[in-house]
């Protein structure tokens, strides 16, 4: 189970370090690589989260798995302490929060769009353009395709939802014609 309060915690520490030795896009990389190291094999997660294994087993096996992937010292200090701590089957949640206290830094926030059919890029712009004029960040915009829309598109960015489908326009104008 993720403690998020926890997870912001070490991930706000992260950054700092980051920013001050100017490697937050660095650090970054190293634990979205590792998160996902740790996604695809059961073995390495095993590893890691398992008593049978002492602290130093862990931080010689993930030392081993950062060397591979050319990660920072401080990330692999960072990963030690996660050992240390007991805290490593938290990570997933830390980096979670490292990238969204980077995108806070940076003035960028996060956004869905669905639609009925894949947008073109065109499209996808000018969604992407309004979104970020509305929030008054530059919004990185993920896209899904929903069959089950009739038309239009719903985008979410942080605690807005514009719902834009003809559902919804078709239900507003029913309640309108209601009186």
């Amino acid at each position: 189970m993720i403690d998020t309060t926890l997870a912001k915690r070490y991930a706000k520490a992260l950054v700092e370090i980051g920013q001050s030795n100017n490697a937050l896009d660095k650090y970054g990389s190293d634990l979205t690589a590792l998160k996902e190291i740790i996604f695809e094999s059961k073995d390495f997660r095993e590893v890691l989260v398992s008593p049978v294994f002492t602290k130093d087993d862990k931080k010689k096996i993930a030392g081993e798995i950062l060397a591979k992937i050319g990660a920072d010292t401080v990330v692999k200090n960072f990963v030690n302490v996660l050992i240390d701590r007991k805290r490593i089957d938290q990570l997933n949640g830390i980096e979670t929060a490292y990238q969204l206290n980077v995108d806070e830094i940076r003035g960028i926030t996060r956004g869905e769009v669905t639609s009925s059919e894949p947008l073109e890029k065109s499209d996808l712009s000018r969604v992407t353009e309004v979104l970020s004029k509305i929030s008054g960040k530059m919004v990185i915009v993920t896209t899904k395709v929903d069959p089950t829309l009739i038309g239009g598109l719903v985008a979410r960015v942080g605690d807005m939802v514009f719902d834009g489908t003809i559902r919804t326009q078709l239900n507003q104008l029913k309640e309108s014609l209601k009186g």
